[in-house]
């Protein structure tokens, strides 16, 4: 088959077409937009593929003609120490798009898809494409636009029945060819199905330059998948060797398992609950009508209503609330009388007030921390080297124009200070000569900085 020199109608129509209109008009149009044929009927998922399978096992359908049952064979090698993948052959060889006389591809995936269930189906053919197609009474030669126009139709009709099954549609690409026109046909077929996947929502697997040399041209010897060069296709200059399929296989394997990843990523399901579960957790209860964020909120900062309220709930059961300050006198005179009233009696010591939490199905108990004793821990000074440190100073210098310039300086970053016990004054600190006088600093005998001479 000769290439023709007229390019595909497809191909032709998009090239007219400027980038940021046909960007519009993708979108504008439910039937150019991708996955516009089957967003109504498919759920909503973030993930390429079903995030989760039926018994946890992903299923990958292979299909197409002989390069398929090749590629199957290497994407089987590639998955057989995954326990959760199963890869299933059902390819066809001598089959394609064109002979739909002898082998329909689109009423035998309804066979196939209707019996079992798949999550991902990787699709490969053109290796027998290279025919005439029958239009009634006429033929439609290979490289025509008429040709083109009708192939494209059965491989949109072939991908939307897959993407409707909500399946993920992996369409690898032709390789290059030994001939150069079996080449130049495996470019145009390669450029049905990426207009047609990229249409539809299916993904195209390129691997065109897998197998090329350094000057881009056909080569049967590469680098497989060990890294050694070794023979990777086959004596025909279409099929592959098993070294070679397996390294096809890779393409789409590659694909296929940083789609898994993310798919892996959608099924951590956050499991904090409900905001009244949440709730239970923290040890709060939210009342109806109010979020917990609110609540939460309410809880940091109280009013001095709630405040008063909560003051009022830690004193001990039985105690009542002092309403007037008692003279200083009276409550001494209380205080001594309390040892002699207890004369005789066995004394108990007092028991300490008890706060019982929830969180989730614990019960935590603790003692009450009195509001005393939270004053008392905010007002206490640090110990240890911290204490010692000294305060940070502000620095005042007059400005030109009536200006004047603060700055505070940390005894912590002082060497002086925080090295010496001796607190010298302000203006004989080296920082203050050097940066608010502008003196120079005597240099140290033998310091690079010193230039007496003679040296000693």
């Amino acid at each position: 088959m000769s290439r023709s020199a007229s390019c595909l109608g497809q191909r032709c129509l998009l090239a007219s077409i400027p980038a940021f209109a046909l960007f519009a008009l993708a979108f504008s149009l439910p039937s150019l937009a991708p996955g516009g044929a089957f967003a109504q009927s498919t759920e909503f998922q973030r993930s390429y593929i079903e995030p989760f399978p039926r018994g946890d096992r992903y299923r990958v359908l292979v299909v197409g003609d002989s390069l398929a049952d090749g590629l199957w064979s290497g994407l089987y090698r590639a998955f057989q120490e995954d326990a959760n993948m199963e890869v299933i052959n059902k390819s066809k060889a001598s089959s394609g798009f064109v002979r739909i006389d002898s082998y329909d591809w689109s009423k035998e995936i309804d066979d196939i898809l209707k019996d079992e269930t798949y999550q991902m189906v990787v699709v490969m053919f053109g290796a027998n494409d290279d025919q005439a197609i029958r239009s009634g009474k006429d033929y439609l030669k290979p490289g025509t636009d008429a040709w083109a126009g009708a192939y494209g139709q059965r491989v949109e009709a072939f991908v939307k029945k897959l993407r409707a099954k909500n399946l993920a549609v992996y369409w690898v690409g032709l390789p290059i060819m030994r001939s150069p026109d079996e080449s130049n046909e495996a470019e145009d077929l390669n450029e049905v199905y990426r207009e047609k996947s990229f249409i539809n929502g299916a993904k195209f697997i390129d691997t065109w330059s897998g197998f090329t040399d350094e000057s881009g041209r056909y080569s049967a010897f590469g680098p497989d998948m060990s890294g050694q060069v070794r023979r990777l296709r086959d004596d025909d200059g279409v099929h592959f060797t098993t070294r070679g399929y397996l390294k096809l296989a890779h393409f789409p394997e590659k694909e296929i398992r940083r789609d898994l990843s993310l798919a892996k990523l959608e099924r951590n399901i956050p499991l904090a609950g409900s905001e009244d579960e949440q709730a239970k957790v923290m040890g709060r209860v939210v009342s109806p009508g109010k979020s917990l964020l609110q609540s939460h909120q309410n809880t940091e900062a109280p009013s001095a209503e709630t405040g008063d309220q909560a003051q009022a709930q830690a004193q001990p059961q039985g105690q009542a609330e002092p309403q007037e300050a008692q003279p200083q006198g009276q409550a001494q005179g209380e205080a001594q009388d309390a040892p002699r009233a207890a004369e005789g009696e066995t004394s108990e010591p007092a028991k300490p007030e008890i706060q019982q939490s929830k969180v989730g199905e614990v019960d935590v108990i603790r003692p009450v921390i009195s509001a005393t004793t939270l004053e008392a821990a905010q007002t206490l000074t640090p110990q240890g080297a911290a204490a010692s440190l000294p305060d940070s100073e502000n620095i005042s210098s007059d400005l030109p124009g009536g200006l004047t310039a603060l700055a505070s300086i940390s005894g912590v970053n002082d060497p002086s200070v925080a090295s010496s016990k001796s607190r010298l004054p302000l203006t004989q600190r080296p920082y203050y000569k050097v940066l608010i006088k502008g003196e120079q600093l005597k240099p140290k005998a033998g310091r690079a900085d010193d230039f007496t001479w003679p040296r000693s």
